[in-house]
């Protein structure tokens, strides 16, 4: 069935993605902001307000610090409000002759200034008076809150659930393929990839992913006996594991058979610790993706926005109920199981990209603030006025264009899924 031309089944997905949506990013934006907040609070900042989204609030309350905390109507982020900013972008106020808001107050007579207006109690829990280590660190503390709920989430599920991993031998090889063609065969061990160790199946497919097509040296173990074989990815067309259209890089190697699949529980230290990895290893295929995106080498159709998020959150959530992954339809409980753990695991990789986007050093970000707090520690004196004016103005341009592009690439990504 289909309605105005549109499957019935993306119709009804529709508020479920929506729905699910609104929840991941209300829970990423609330650790982000609170990493802000609890900071600010530690270093002796007065916070006037803590927000979860923009706009006319629909619920507030004052806690006993002065602090009003808001739940507001559209909740498409979030922010922090310290004493003594201008905004929610944390700048300090322009002077009597109307300069342009800043960041930081460009020199010790606007300093003067405003604090004329100030009591030294105000002074003394102001954020723009703060030494620039503490600024930095406040700011720093919400992409950090990120990494750190994204490791809490990997930690608790390998202490509950576990992790399994394949070791990386050839399963197959498909004919005509990249692999088959350099030499590979079924039993293969692959040991290194372009020097990198390779110690689960699971590593290759990160390698081939960020190739860029560019050629990769395997060291391969055939039978006890070594060898090495270089091989280019080919960039086919392919569907995610929601059936969403995709642009890869494929060596054409399957997977080996159960006899090379382990499963492992973890305890608290050691869970904490492969949650670390799990992070870098995040990290690491997002800056090198990223990398090859501005070389050229990457398909761009594949940087996603907050369309490609709330239809990946709605697919999270309904992704235990598809019965063609299950050999026999189990339980309502267990399909509900398998759907909130996928979705707390895009939960977690997305609460690392929001942390990592936030890092970028553009201004109006929290990478923009640290590069200029950075200026002012080793400069002894804050940017200009003009340039931090100037700054701000080229990041809102940048990131509008972003937005403008990866909702273009969504939309049209979103249409050829459902077409």
């Amino acid at each position: 069935m289909s309605l105005a031309g549109i499957p019935l089944e993306a119709v009804l997905v529709l508020p479920i993605s929506l729905i699910a949506f609104m929840l991941l990013l209300m829970i990423i934006v609330f650790f982000h902001e609170y990493g802000h907040f609890s900071v600010a609070r530690l270093l002796g900042v007065r916070v006037d307000v803590f927000s979860i989204g923009f706009g006319k609030p629909i619920l507030k309350w004052m806690d006993k610090k002065g602090t009003e905390w808001r739940i507001s109507v559209l909740p498409l982020g979030g922010y922090v409000k310290f004493f003594g900013d201008l905004n929610a972008a944390s700048q300090a106020p322009a002077d009597a002759a109307q300069k342009p808001v800043t960041t930081q107050f460009p020199g010790p007579d606007e300093a003067k200034e405003i604090a004329g207006g100030m009591t030294a109690e105000e002074r003394k829990v102001c954020f723009h008076f703060k030494p620039v280590w503490r600024r930095a660190a406040i700011v720093a503390a919400g992409p950090l809150a990120n990494f750190v709920l994204a490791i809490a989430i990997f930690a608790l599920l390998f202490m509950t659930l576990g992790r399994g991993s394949l070791e990386p031998v050839v399963g197959g090889v498909s004919e005509d393929s990249p692999a088959a063609l350099a030499g590979f065969v079924a039993g293969d061990r692959i040991v290194s990839a372009n020097g990198r160790k390779i110690t689960k199946f699971g590593d290759l497919y990160d390698t081939v992913l960020v190739s860029g097509g560019n050629d990769i040296r395997f060291e391969v173990d055939r039978a006890g006996e070594m060898s090495s074989i270089v091989v280019a990815p080919r960039r086919i067309e392919d569907v995610d594991r929601y059936g969403n259209k995709i642009s890869r890089w494929q060596l054409g190697i399957a997977p080996p058979g159960e006899e090379f699949y382990t499963y492992q529980k973890y305890g608290p230290i050691k869970a904490v610790g492969v949650g670390f990895e799990e992070l870098g290893r995040i990290l690491q295929l997002t800056i090198q993706f990223l990398g090859k995106v501005i070389l050229g080498k990457e398909d761009v159709s594949q940087l996603g926005g907050p369309v490609k998020m709330a239809q990946y959150a709605g697919q999270s959530v309904m992704s235990g109920f598809d019965d063609s992954s299950y050999r026999e339809p189990p339980s309502f409980l267990v399909k509900l199981r398998a759907s909130l753990v996928d979705f707390i695991f895009l939960a977690a990789v997305v609460s690392v990209s929001i942390g990592f986007l936030n890092l970028l050093p553009v201004p109006v970000l929290d990478g923009g603030h640290l590069l200029y707090y950075a200026y002012e520690a080793v400069a002894g004196r804050p940017l200009g006025v003009r340039a931090q004016a100037i700054g701000f103005k080229m990041g809102i341009v940048m990131l509008a264009s972003l937005m403008i592009f990866v909702t273009w690439n969504d939309i049209n990504n979103l249409l050829s899924t459902i077409s």
